[in-house]
Order: C-alpha cells, then structure tokens, then sequence
C-alpha cells in the first residue's frame, strides 16, 4: 500500500513537471495581459470629478477574455463594460461585466468574469482601440474609465 501511494506522488510529480516543461513563470503560453487604469478624468465626452479610481487587468486566452476590476471610493456601481474607442472618443459596448452590487466609499474588487469574444474584440483590445468603463447610480454614462493597454 505505501508502495502503491509513493508511486502515485511520483506519477504526479512527474505529470507536473511534463506539463510545465519550461515553463519557469506558470503563465501558459500565448496568454496577453492587458492593465485599464481607470479615474473619472479619463471619461468622454465631459470628465467626471470622482475620488474614485480602479484598475482592470483583462487576460487573454485564444478567444477567452477574462478581467478583474478593482476600485477605491466608489459609490453605487451599476453595470461595467469594455467598449469600443480611443481615449478621446465614446463607443459601444463590447463586452458586458456584471458588477458587485457596492454602497457608498466602495473599496475592492467590483467584477471579475469571463467571456469568448469575437476576434475583433481583441483586435481593438491589441490596437488600443478598448477602453474599460465602470458605471454607477449617480453616472450613468460612466464614473471611471481607461484605456487597455498590452502589459
């Protein structure tokens, strides 16, 4: 029997570092990282005056997008989006986050998901072309905002 679970940790073991290959990192290859840092200047057509400030980071798989969005000092969030745009334009939605429901001076993580987009979400996304958007009660059209950019 110890012979039997000896041999199934090495197996594994053994499993692991096949899998990893040399990999010294953990991060599969091919997989893009891109950072939003988001603030209530970066908003369009009029600025927002907010305290409130996030960071996005949006990862890429193939067509798999996955983001978390944290923020400070955030009231009342409603819904988040990536939209289609550069910094000094406004544009569509192009992928929808459910937000956690925050109250007032909200501190911490406010979305997190996953979707498979279309490839040309990610072309927008790799030409800078995407911007992340928080929304609340109070802006509607937009509280925090910032562009994507490949880290």
């Amino acid at each position: 029997m110890r012979a039997t679970r000896v041999f199934t940790v090495l197996a594994a073991v053994a499993a692991i570092g096949v899998a990893c290959g040399n990999d010294t990192t953990g991060i599969p290859t091919g997989v893009e990282i891109f950072v939003a840092n988001l603030n209530g200047a970066n908003e369009r057509p009029t600025p927002v005056t907010t305290t409130a400030t996030g960071r996005a980071v949006i990862t890429v798989l193939g067509n798999l997008v996955s983001w978390k969005v944290d923020v400070t000092g955030i009231d009342s969030t409603t819904v988040g989006h990536i939209h289609k745009g550069v910094a000094d334009s406004t544009g569509s939605p192009i992928v929808t986050f459910t937000v956690t429901a925050s109250g007032l001076n909200f501190t911490g993580t406010v979305a997190t998901g996953s979707a498979t987009v279309a490839d040309s979400v990610l072309t927008l996304m790799r030409a800078q072309r995407a911007y992340v958007n928080i929304h609340t009660k109070k802006n509607g059209g937009g509280e925090i905002r910032g562009q994507t950019v490949k880290q």
